[in-house]
């Protein structure tokens, strides 16, 4: 078995919710693509998918459902596109409805993600001919475009994606681990911190791309699994949003009661329901009573008991003084 090790130490910021993430869930997408001969009849379905993937954090997820997905028209999510051109090139902004896909999605019975920004660092060697001049070029170009189309994805999943040089700083030493077991392994600097890395080995005929193994503390690749880069990037994402996915259970509500108190004028009541309503685990919210500073609403718990004190924790609008299966009380802030 063979292993590349990583030192440097991740920005491991995903280990716990977001907890003001599912509160400040983005209203649009915004979207910027380059129109061609390829996808000039199919540039809104694409926007449309990657708004999708922002909103569910796992590309897994949209294949399984790819066949649903496909039949959502996404004029009924656009809010703005128009058309410019520069540089001799066309390009279209799009601008989808995110709050009202999310809602849909909701609905649907799909679970969501926080939507937070990561970041991940890509590893390329690229394996050049030099033996020949045409191969030389077509295995550079091959290795510049599969690093385009990495850094698109990433882009598009609201991630940064960078390319550092495997320069002498980086590449410290090949060594072997163990000579019984044959396991090399590269040791690389600390210089560089993220949520995860990629590692791809890209040549003219091949292109083979290695994930960390999460139960190795996210820092060994085991070379016995390789992934094609496009593939191994939605995965690498997947697997650092998984802790940020929001369990839904619309098709199965439960009446739910929300207590708030140190209500004390009418902005305070409508600012408290603004942000409830924010809320993506609250569906049909109601006021069912407003009595002194207290403010009782009624509304249908779509998400996991469970996230609710994680949720509310550190919230920057509202503090949690209890909660329960049936209801929470909550204090204004």
């Amino acid at each position: 078995m063979i292993r590349l090790i990583f030192s440097y130490k991740f920005f491991f910021l995903l280990g716990f919710i977001s907890n003001l993430a599912f509160a400040d869930l983005p209203d649009e997408h915004e979207f910027l693509i380059e129109i061609n001969e390829q996808n000039q009849s199919s540039f809104l379905n694409h926007a449309l998918q990657n708004s999708i993937l922002k909103i569910l954090g796992s590309y897994e997820t949209y294949i399984k459902k790819e066949n649903f997905f496909n039949s959502i028209n996404p004029r009924d999510f656009i809010s703005e596109f128009g058309s410019f051109n520069e540089s001799d090139k066309s390009f279209s902004k799009i601008i989808i409805d995110a709050s009202s896909l999310r809602n849909f999605l909701v609905k649907n019975g799909f679970d969501i993600s926080s939507e937070i920004k990561t970041k991940f660092i890509g590893w390329i060697l690229c394996d050049a001919d030099l033996d020949s001049l045409k191969f030389y070029k077509r295995a550079k170009q091959k290795c510049e475009q599969i690093k385009k189309n990495l850094f698109n994805i990433s882009q598009n999943r609201n991630a940064d994606l960078y390319f550092p040089i495997l320069d002498s700083e980086d590449l410290i030493s090949f060594k072997a681990q163990n000579k019984e077991d044959e396991a090399d392994f590269i040791y690389l600097s600390d210089r560089y911190k993220a949520d995860s890395f990629i590692y791809c080995r890209l040549s003219y005929q091949n292109e083979n791309c290695y994930l960390p193994d999460k139960n190795l503390s996210g820092r060994y690749l085991n070379f016995s699994k390789n992934l094609k880069p496009n593939l191994a990037m939605h995965t690498l994402i997947d697997s650092v949003l998984s802790d940020q996915i929001l369990e839904i259970n619309s098709l199965n509500p439960k009446p739910f009661t929300i207590n708030i108190k140190n209500i004390s004028s009418l902005d305070d009541y409508k600012n408290v329901l603004k942000e409830v309503k924010k809320i993506i685990i609250f569906s049909d919210v109601t006021t069912y009573s407003l009595s002194g500073n207290e403010l009782s609403l009624s509304t249908s718990l779509i998400g996991n008991y469970d996230q609710i004190s994680k949720l509310f924790l550190d919230y920057s609008f509202f503090i949690l003084e209890d909660a329960n299966e049936a209801s929470i009380s909550l204090i204004y802030n």
